[in-house]
């Protein structure tokens, strides 16, 4: 696995990472060891993390566990660990999530970012329902970075994890894959025979149902998760249509229940690019869609802005 973010990357932990987290182990000792279980000696040695890394790549390929190691884009350096463990399947499909990073990148908004990646990668790809987390109540910077990530309180699990010989109190926090808490859309798309088919990716007639609710998601703009707005136009499309579709799931809905969809573009738009991140969302279903070009929006910084109009019942 290798996700990339806006100022790290994530993929899954190698062989050839040995060096590097033995240095993060090593330069963070004490750091870390406020947050974890007592550790032997043998863990802070090249072999000692040879042998985690093999044992985290077998545990992968059994789906078991999953390590991953985070790394800043620009440098390359790794900076962080990130692991799905305590994997359940059948009627569960659930797992938990730790990590550390680096004391010294510490409050840069480098965990949050990390998280939000693994827990896409675990829903879509992975497929689970839930991911747990527990920390103890007094770090509040980790439950903000869960927080942060979609994670939500659930309450103190008391003196559950031994931490340096003493039975500590931890705040359980999850996230659930709302994907599988989808209704299915009973609107209906297709083009007439009447009329020669679309000139681009969009159905000419949506028949909605009586008596479906309607949603109407106001016109959403490019921001990331931290609020950002990114400069880039390709950026702000791929951030606008990623938080319409967290709207959506918000909401138990899919594209699959959009009614009409209007585009509002002041800057020209690459179209190889767009076609590429618009069937990515629409997943071969494309709905009636309207794009235009404006002089201008709200903001000069935005770019583009997108109005949904959804049906379900």
């Amino acid at each position: 696995m290798f996700m990339q973010g806006k100022q790290i990357y994530v993929k899954s932990v190698e062989e050839s990472n040995v060096d590097a987290l033995l240095k993060l182990e090593k330069d963070n000792r004490d750091f870390f060891q406020r947050f974890t279980g007592l550790r032997e000696e043998s863990f802070y040695t090249h072999q000692g993390q040879l042998e985690r890394i093999r044992k985290a790549m077998e545990a992968s390929k059994a789906d078991q566990g999953y390590v991953y190691v985070i790394g800043l884009r620009d440098t390359r350096a790794i900076i962080g660990e990130i692991m799905l463990t305590e994997v359940v399947r059948g009627n569960l499909q659930s797992c938990w999530i730790g990590y550390f990073l680096d004391q010294d990148h510490n409050g840069k908004g480098y965990m949050t970012e990390a998280v939000q990646l693994v827990v896409k990668f675990a829903f879509q790809e992975l497929k689970f329902h839930r991911i747990e987390a527990g920390v103890m109540p007094h770090n509040r910077a980790s439950i903000q970075v869960l927080l942060k990530a979609g994670f939500h309180k659930e309450g103190i699990a008391r003196k559950n994890v031994k931490i340096n010989g003493t039975w500590e109190d931890h705040q359980t926090l999850a996230i659930l894959n709302e994907a599988d808490e989808q209704q299915p859309s009973s609107i209906q798309r297709y083009n007439p025979h009447v009329i020669a088919p679309p000139i681009g990716p969009y159905t000419h007639i949506t028949k909605v149902p009586r008596g479906s609710e309607l949603l109407v998601f106001s016109g959403q703009v490019g921001t990331d998760s931290e609020g950002n707005l990114p400069d880039d136009m390709k950026q702000q499309v791929e951030n606008t249509l990623g938080n319409i579709e967290r709207l959506l799931a918000a909401e138990a809905m899919s594209a699959d229940h959009i009614v009409k969809i209007n585009i509002w573009a002041a800057q020209e738009v690459d179209w190889d690019h767009f076609h590429q991140v618009w069937e990515k969302f629409h997943g071969g279903k494309a709905p009636a869609m309207t794009m235009a070009y404006v002089p201008a929006l709200a903001m000069p910084s935005i770019l583009v802005e997108i109005e949904v109009w959804t049906a379900k019942g």
